[in-house]
Protein backbone atom coordinates (compact mmCIF):
# COMPACT_ATOMS: atom_id res chain seq x y z
CA UNK A 1 0.00 0.00 0.00
CA UNK A 2 1.38 3.50 -1.27
CA UNK A 3 1.46 6.50 1.51
CA UNK A 4 -1.70 7.69 -0.18
CA UNK A 5 -3.49 4.69 0.60
CA UNK A 6 -2.25 4.85 3.93
CA UNK A 7 -3.45 7.91 4.40
CA UNK A 8 -7.06 7.46 3.85
CA UNK A 9 -6.86 4.48 5.81
CA UNK A 10 -5.66 6.71 8.53
CA UNK A 11 -8.63 8.98 8.23
CA UNK A 12 -10.97 6.67 7.73
CA UNK A 13 -10.41 3.70 9.64
CA UNK A 14 -7.99 4.43 12.28
CA UNK A 15 -9.12 8.19 13.32
CA UNK A 16 -12.82 6.74 12.70
CA UNK A 17 -12.60 4.46 15.66
CA UNK A 18 -12.14 7.10 18.00
CA UNK A 19 -14.95 9.05 17.25
CA UNK A 20 -17.78 7.81 19.16
CA UNK A 21 -15.01 7.58 22.26
CA UNK A 22 -14.42 10.73 21.88
CA UNK A 23 -17.87 11.92 21.99
CA UNK A 24 -18.10 10.85 25.46
CA UNK A 25 -15.20 10.16 26.97
CA UNK A 26 -12.78 13.46 27.45
CA UNK A 27 -9.70 10.99 26.47
CA UNK A 28 -6.51 11.97 28.37
CA UNK A 29 -3.08 13.66 26.87
CA UNK A 30 -1.20 10.05 26.80
CA UNK A 31 -4.05 8.45 25.20
CA UNK A 32 -4.07 10.49 22.75
CA UNK A 33 -0.55 10.51 22.10
CA UNK A 34 -0.40 7.21 21.82
CA UNK A 35 -3.42 6.47 19.34
CA UNK A 36 -1.13 9.59 16.92
CA UNK A 37 1.70 7.17 17.70
CA UNK A 38 0.08 4.70 16.05
CA UNK A 39 -1.47 6.91 13.13
CA UNK A 40 1.61 8.26 12.81
CA UNK A 41 3.53 4.58 12.38
CA UNK A 42 0.73 3.34 9.58
CA UNK A 43 1.21 6.48 7.78
CA UNK A 44 5.15 6.73 7.17
CA UNK A 45 5.96 2.69 7.49
CA UNK A 46 2.52 0.65 7.31
CA UNK A 47 3.48 -0.89 10.72
CA UNK A 48 2.60 0.46 14.76
CA UNK A 49 5.74 2.24 15.07
CA UNK A 50 8.44 4.12 13.19
CA UNK A 51 11.12 6.23 14.08
CA UNK A 52 12.05 10.02 13.86
CA UNK A 53 13.80 9.12 10.58
CA UNK A 54 10.72 7.63 8.74
CA UNK A 55 8.44 10.41 9.60
CA UNK A 56 9.31 12.80 6.50
CA UNK A 57 6.66 15.34 7.71
CA UNK A 58 6.23 16.77 11.31
CA UNK A 59 2.74 15.20 12.61
CA UNK A 60 1.49 19.05 13.61
CA UNK A 61 2.11 19.60 10.19
CA UNK A 62 0.47 16.47 9.07
CA UNK A 63 -2.83 16.81 11.05
CA UNK A 64 -3.67 19.85 9.42
CA UNK A 65 -6.45 20.68 7.10
CA UNK A 66 -4.99 20.48 2.83
CA UNK A 67 -6.19 24.36 2.80
CA UNK A 68 -3.77 24.76 5.47
CA UNK A 69 -0.78 22.28 4.21
CA UNK A 70 -1.66 19.42 5.67
CA UNK A 71 -2.86 16.02 4.88
CA UNK A 72 -6.11 16.53 6.31
CA UNK A 73 -5.87 13.66 8.86
CA UNK A 74 -7.87 15.25 11.86
CA UNK A 75 -5.32 16.21 14.70
CA UNK A 76 -7.49 14.28 17.80
CA UNK A 77 -7.43 17.24 20.03
CA UNK A 78 -9.40 19.64 17.97
CA UNK A 79 -11.49 16.89 16.88
CA UNK A 80 -12.55 15.77 20.69
CA UNK A 81 -13.07 19.24 21.26
CA UNK A 82 -15.41 19.84 18.42
CA UNK A 83 -16.91 16.42 18.90
CA UNK A 84 -17.92 17.69 22.73
CA UNK A 85 -19.41 20.76 21.57
CA UNK A 86 -22.31 18.93 20.32
CA UNK A 87 -23.71 18.34 23.69
CA UNK A 88 -23.67 22.18 24.84
CA UNK A 89 -25.18 22.64 21.36
CA UNK A 90 -27.90 20.15 21.97
CA UNK A 91 -28.10 21.81 25.51
CA UNK A 92 -28.96 25.18 24.04
CA UNK A 93 -31.27 24.18 21.00
CA UNK A 94 -32.71 20.76 22.39
CA UNK A 95 -34.36 20.73 25.82
CA UNK A 96 -36.35 17.75 25.02
CA UNK A 97 -33.03 15.60 25.87
CA UNK A 98 -33.40 13.74 29.10
CA UNK A 99 -29.74 14.95 30.02
CA UNK A 100 -30.37 18.76 28.77
CA UNK A 101 -29.93 19.73 32.73
CA UNK A 102 -27.28 18.02 33.89
CA UNK A 103 -24.09 19.12 34.37
CA UNK A 104 -22.03 18.45 30.92
CA UNK A 105 -18.14 17.91 30.85
CA UNK A 106 -16.49 19.29 28.39
CA UNK A 107 -12.87 21.40 28.23
CA UNK A 108 -12.59 24.81 29.07
CA UNK A 109 -11.07 25.66 25.74
CA UNK A 110 -14.07 24.00 24.06
CA UNK A 111 -16.48 25.86 26.09
CA UNK A 112 -14.63 29.04 25.45
CA UNK A 113 -14.48 28.17 21.99
CA UNK A 114 -18.37 27.67 21.82
CA UNK A 115 -19.12 30.78 23.66
CA UNK A 116 -17.05 33.00 20.97
CA UNK A 117 -18.88 31.43 17.98
CA UNK A 118 -22.58 31.16 19.15
CA UNK A 119 -24.81 34.03 19.16
CA UNK A 120 -28.04 34.16 20.24
CA UNK A 121 -31.55 36.20 18.74
CA UNK A 122 -33.33 36.76 21.77
CA UNK A 123 -36.95 35.73 21.87
CA UNK A 124 -38.72 35.01 25.64
CA UNK A 125 -34.99 35.12 26.63
CA UNK A 126 -35.94 31.43 29.20
CA UNK A 127 -32.76 29.59 26.99
CA UNK A 128 -30.12 32.65 27.24
CA UNK A 129 -27.68 33.86 30.01
CA UNK A 130 -27.94 36.90 30.71
CA UNK A 131 -24.23 37.58 31.87
CA UNK A 132 -22.38 35.04 29.87
CA UNK A 133 -24.12 34.79 26.49
CA UNK A 134 -23.52 36.90 23.43
CA UNK A 135 -27.15 38.46 23.03
CA UNK A 136 -26.72 42.08 23.60
CA UNK A 137 -25.34 43.58 19.75
CA UNK A 138 -23.70 40.06 19.12
CA UNK A 139 -21.35 40.58 22.00
CA UNK A 140 -21.28 38.77 25.67
CA UNK A 141 -22.12 41.74 28.38
CA UNK A 142 -18.83 40.40 29.68
CA UNK A 143 -16.69 41.55 26.68
CA UNK A 144 -18.60 44.87 26.90
CA UNK A 145 -18.31 45.66 30.50
CA UNK A 146 -15.22 43.56 32.13
CA UNK A 147 -15.38 45.64 35.46
CA UNK A 148 -18.80 45.10 36.26
CA UNK A 149 -18.76 41.48 35.63
CA UNK A 150 -16.19 41.38 38.44
CA UNK A 151 -18.74 42.13 40.91
CA UNK A 152 -21.55 39.24 39.96
CA UNK A 153 -20.72 36.00 41.60
CA UNK A 154 -19.74 33.19 38.99
CA UNK A 155 -22.66 31.13 39.89
CA UNK A 156 -25.16 33.89 39.02
CA UNK A 157 -23.31 34.58 35.73
CA UNK A 158 -23.90 30.67 35.07
CA UNK A 159 -27.68 30.38 35.59
CA UNK A 160 -28.95 34.16 35.20
CA UNK A 161 -31.40 33.92 32.53
CA UNK A 162 -32.01 37.20 30.17
CA UNK A 163 -36.10 36.00 30.94
CA UNK A 164 -35.36 36.48 34.75
CA UNK A 165 -32.80 39.42 34.47
CA UNK A 166 -34.79 41.89 32.35
CA UNK A 167 -38.73 41.03 33.57
CA UNK A 168 -37.81 41.07 36.94
CA UNK A 169 -34.92 43.33 36.87
CA UNK A 170 -32.79 40.71 38.70
CA UNK A 171 -29.67 41.76 37.03
CA UNK A 172 -29.18 44.47 38.98
CA UNK A 173 -29.38 42.50 42.57
CA UNK A 174 -26.90 40.27 41.18
CA UNK A 175 -24.52 43.07 41.55
CA UNK A 176 -22.41 42.59 44.51
CA UNK A 177 -19.92 44.13 47.60
CA UNK A 178 -18.51 47.68 46.92
CA UNK A 179 -18.68 49.28 43.46
CA UNK A 180 -15.67 51.46 42.07
CA UNK A 181 -16.59 54.02 40.06
CA UNK A 182 -15.74 52.04 36.72
CA UNK A 183 -18.67 49.19 38.06
CA UNK A 184 -20.94 52.37 38.25
CA UNK A 185 -19.84 53.82 34.56
CA UNK A 186 -20.52 49.96 33.19
CA UNK A 187 -23.64 49.79 35.74
CA UNK A 188 -24.85 53.05 33.84
CA UNK A 189 -24.26 52.15 29.88
CA UNK A 190 -25.91 48.62 30.89
CA UNK A 191 -28.95 50.06 31.98
CA UNK A 192 -29.69 52.43 29.06
CA UNK A 193 -28.87 49.54 26.78
CA UNK A 194 -31.09 47.16 27.83
CA UNK A 195 -33.93 49.61 28.74
CA UNK A 196 -35.33 49.95 25.42
CA UNK A 197 -35.70 45.91 25.02
CA UNK A 198 -38.94 44.00 25.24
CA UNK A 199 -38.62 40.02 25.45
CA UNK A 200 -41.10 38.34 22.84
CA UNK A 201 -43.07 35.62 25.14
CA UNK A 202 -44.35 33.25 22.13
CA UNK A 203 -41.45 33.35 20.19
CA UNK A 204 -37.96 31.03 21.45
CA UNK A 205 -34.62 31.96 21.62
CA UNK A 206 -32.35 31.23 18.70
CA UNK A 207 -28.98 30.61 18.60
CA UNK A 208 -26.67 31.11 15.63
CA UNK A 209 -23.39 28.53 14.89
CA UNK A 210 -21.83 31.49 13.24
CA UNK A 211 -19.20 29.72 11.61
CA UNK A 212 -21.47 27.46 9.59
CA UNK A 213 -22.80 28.48 6.85
CA UNK A 214 -25.91 27.06 7.58
CA UNK A 215 -25.86 28.49 11.30
CA UNK A 216 -26.25 25.26 12.88
CA UNK A 217 -23.74 23.42 14.76
CA UNK A 218 -21.77 20.35 12.65
CA UNK A 219 -18.80 18.70 13.89
CA UNK A 220 -17.06 19.79 10.33
CA UNK A 221 -17.62 22.74 10.80
CA UNK A 222 -16.77 23.07 14.26
CA UNK A 223 -13.50 21.52 13.75
CA UNK A 224 -12.82 23.72 10.54
CA UNK A 225 -13.59 26.79 12.86
CA UNK A 226 -10.87 25.82 15.63
CA UNK A 227 -7.95 26.39 12.88
CA UNK A 228 -10.04 29.79 11.70
CA UNK A 229 -6.68 32.27 11.54
CA UNK A 230 -4.11 29.20 9.82
CA UNK A 231 -1.93 30.35 7.50
CA UNK A 232 -3.34 28.82 4.00
CA UNK A 233 -1.51 26.42 2.22
CA UNK A 234 -0.89 28.77 -0.94
CA UNK A 235 -0.06 25.75 -3.49
CA UNK A 236 -3.47 23.54 -2.29
CA UNK A 237 -5.08 23.66 -5.34
CA UNK A 238 -2.30 23.03 -8.05
CA UNK A 239 -1.76 19.44 -6.10
CA UNK A 240 -5.06 18.63 -4.92
CA UNK A 241 -7.38 19.82 -7.20
CA UNK A 242 -5.31 18.43 -9.91
CA UNK A 243 -6.54 15.12 -11.29
CA UNK A 244 -3.51 12.71 -10.82
CA UNK A 245 -2.54 9.37 -9.43
CA UNK A 246 -3.07 10.09 -5.65
CA UNK A 247 0.57 8.56 -4.93
CA UNK A 248 1.56 11.06 -6.94
CA UNK A 249 -0.12 14.12 -5.60
CA UNK A 250 1.35 12.72 -2.42
CA UNK A 251 4.06 13.22 -3.73
CA UNK A 252 4.14 16.72 -4.76
CA UNK A 253 3.21 17.72 -1.06
CA UNK A 254 6.26 16.12 0.01
CA UNK A 255 7.97 18.33 -2.68
CA UNK A 256 6.17 21.43 -1.89
CA UNK A 257 7.39 20.61 1.81
CA UNK A 258 11.29 20.01 0.78
CA UNK A 259 10.58 16.69 2.70
CA UNK A 260 12.10 14.55 -0.50
CA UNK A 261 15.21 12.50 0.55
CA UNK A 262 17.44 14.22 -2.07
CA UNK A 263 20.98 14.27 -1.61
CA UNK A 264 21.19 18.35 0.43
CA UNK A 265 18.62 16.62 2.70
CA UNK A 266 20.79 13.19 3.22
CA UNK A 267 24.06 15.31 3.65
CA UNK A 268 22.77 17.32 6.48
CA UNK A 269 22.43 14.14 8.25
CA UNK A 270 25.79 12.59 7.78
CA UNK A 271 23.71 10.10 5.47
CA UNK A 272 25.40 8.34 2.04
CA UNK A 273 24.48 10.46 -0.87
CA UNK A 274 26.07 11.25 -4.37
CA UNK A 275 28.47 14.45 -4.39
CA UNK A 276 26.24 15.60 -7.63
CA UNK A 277 23.48 15.14 -8.91
CA UNK A 278 23.26 11.57 -11.28
CA UNK A 279 21.34 12.77 -14.30
CA UNK A 280 23.24 15.46 -15.26
CA UNK A 281 26.79 15.11 -12.65
CA UNK A 282 27.27 18.82 -12.48
CA UNK A 283 26.00 20.38 -9.32
CA UNK A 284 24.83 19.26 -5.76
CA UNK A 285 21.21 17.66 -6.00
CA UNK A 286 18.31 19.01 -4.15
CA UNK A 287 14.69 19.12 -5.33
CA UNK A 288 14.62 21.91 -7.46
CA UNK A 289 17.80 21.07 -8.95
CA UNK A 290 16.49 18.02 -9.92
CA UNK A 291 12.97 19.33 -11.15
CA UNK A 292 13.82 22.18 -12.90
CA UNK A 293 17.48 23.03 -12.87
CA UNK A 294 19.01 20.36 -13.86
CA UNK A 295 19.72 20.05 -17.71
CA UNK A 296 18.56 17.19 -18.00
CA UNK A 297 15.26 18.17 -16.46
CA UNK A 298 15.15 20.99 -18.58
CA UNK A 299 15.26 19.16 -21.49
CA UNK A 300 12.76 16.98 -20.46
CA UNK A 301 10.47 19.56 -19.87
CA UNK A 302 11.06 21.15 -23.31
CA UNK A 303 10.40 17.53 -25.33
CA UNK A 304 7.63 16.58 -23.34
CA UNK A 305 5.15 19.91 -23.41
CA UNK A 306 6.75 20.15 -27.13
CA UNK A 307 4.25 17.22 -27.94
CA UNK A 308 1.45 19.63 -26.79
CA UNK A 309 2.75 22.60 -28.31
CA UNK A 310 3.59 24.32 -25.09
CA UNK A 311 7.10 24.27 -25.29
CA UNK A 312 7.08 27.59 -24.54
CA UNK A 313 6.45 27.18 -21.05
CA UNK A 314 9.38 25.16 -20.41
CA UNK A 315 11.75 25.99 -17.22
CA UNK A 316 14.16 28.44 -18.52
CA UNK A 317 18.01 28.49 -16.97
CA UNK A 318 16.29 31.34 -14.93
CA UNK A 319 14.22 29.47 -12.82
CA UNK A 320 14.78 28.47 -9.20
CA UNK A 321 12.24 26.90 -8.00
CA UNK A 322 10.30 23.85 -9.29
CA UNK A 323 6.31 25.51 -7.73
CA UNK A 324 7.64 29.02 -8.71
CA UNK A 325 7.80 28.07 -12.29
CA UNK A 326 4.33 26.18 -12.16
CA UNK A 327 2.80 28.77 -10.67
CA UNK A 328 3.95 31.06 -13.80
CA UNK A 329 2.96 28.75 -16.19
CA UNK A 330 -0.62 27.75 -14.53
CA UNK A 331 -1.14 31.53 -14.94
CA UNK A 332 -0.85 31.38 -18.24
CA UNK A 333 -3.69 28.90 -20.01
CA UNK A 334 -6.88 28.57 -18.54
CA UNK A 335 -9.87 26.17 -18.56
CA UNK A 336 -9.45 22.27 -19.58
CA UNK A 337 -5.54 22.98 -20.74
CA UNK A 338 -5.04 24.42 -17.59
CA UNK A 339 -6.28 21.81 -16.21
CA UNK A 340 -4.32 19.56 -18.45
CA UNK A 341 -1.16 21.70 -17.83
CA UNK A 342 -1.51 20.49 -13.70
CA UNK A 343 -1.85 17.04 -14.52
CA UNK A 344 1.15 16.85 -16.81
CA UNK A 345 3.41 18.56 -14.39
CA UNK A 346 2.41 16.04 -11.96
CA UNK A 347 3.11 13.80 -14.04
CA UNK A 348 6.36 15.21 -15.61
CA UNK A 349 7.70 15.70 -11.81
CA UNK A 350 6.68 11.69 -10.55
CA UNK A 351 8.22 10.71 -13.73
CA UNK A 352 11.66 12.28 -12.96
CA UNK A 353 11.43 11.23 -9.49
CA UNK A 354 11.07 8.22 -10.38
CA UNK A 355 13.99 7.73 -13.52
CA UNK A 356 16.40 9.79 -10.39
CA UNK A 357 15.43 6.55 -7.76
CA UNK A 358 16.51 3.85 -10.84
CA UNK A 359 19.41 5.35 -11.27
CA UNK A 360 20.65 5.86 -7.72
CA UNK A 361 19.09 2.37 -6.65
CA UNK A 362 19.21 0.22 -9.73
CA UNK A 363 22.33 1.62 -11.66
CA UNK A 364 20.72 3.02 -14.90
CA UNK A 365 22.48 5.27 -16.47
CA UNK A 366 20.10 8.40 -17.70
CA UNK A 367 18.63 8.12 -20.68
CA UNK A 368 16.01 10.86 -21.99
CA UNK A 369 14.39 8.34 -24.73
CA UNK A 370 13.02 6.18 -21.44
CA UNK A 371 12.13 8.97 -19.39
CA UNK A 372 10.09 10.33 -22.34
CA UNK A 373 8.48 7.08 -23.42
CA UNK A 374 7.10 6.29 -19.42
CA UNK A 375 5.95 9.76 -19.51
CA UNK A 376 4.08 8.97 -22.35
CA UNK A 377 2.78 5.95 -20.90
CA UNK A 378 1.93 6.93 -17.52
CA UNK A 379 0.01 9.72 -19.69
CA UNK A 380 -2.14 7.64 -21.68
CA UNK A 381 -3.21 5.16 -19.20
CA UNK A 382 -4.41 8.54 -16.61
CA UNK A 383 -6.24 9.45 -20.08
CA UNK A 384 -8.24 5.98 -20.13
CA UNK A 385 -8.59 6.54 -16.03
CA UNK A 386 -10.35 9.48 -16.22
CA UNK A 387 -7.65 12.88 -16.82
CA UNK A 388 -10.06 14.85 -19.42
CA UNK A 389 -7.54 17.35 -19.06
CA UNK A 390 -4.78 15.76 -20.40
CA UNK A 391 -7.33 14.08 -23.29
CA UNK A 392 -8.01 17.84 -24.10
CA UNK A 393 -4.68 18.49 -24.62
CA UNK A 394 -3.36 15.17 -26.19
CA UNK A 395 -6.62 15.64 -28.73
CA UNK A 396 -4.71 17.58 -31.53
CA UNK A 397 -2.38 14.56 -31.59
CA UNK A 398 -5.24 12.03 -32.56
CA UNK A 399 -5.05 11.41 -36.58
CA UNK A 400 -8.67 12.36 -37.93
Amino acid sequence: MTRAGRRVQVQHILTSMTVYLAMAVDIPQWGLEAIDKIRRGFLWRGRKEARGGHCLVAWGKVCRPLKLGGLGISSLPELCWALRLRWLWLQKTDHSRPWSGLQIQVPQKARAFFSAVVTTEVGNGNNTKFWKDKWLNGKRIADLFPRLIGAIPKRVINCRTVQEAIVSAKWISDIRGALSVGVLTDYLQLWDLISGIELQPDVDDKHIFSIASNCVYSAKSAYEGLFLGSVTFEHYKRIWKSWALPKCRFFLWLVAHKRCWTADRLAKRGLNHPEKCLLCDQEEENIDHLLVQCSFSREFWYLLLRKFGLHSLAPQPTANSFLGWWEVVGGAVHGLTKKGLNSLIILGAWTLWNHRNKCIFDGCNPSMSSSLRAADDERRRWEVAGAKGLTHLAAPLVEP
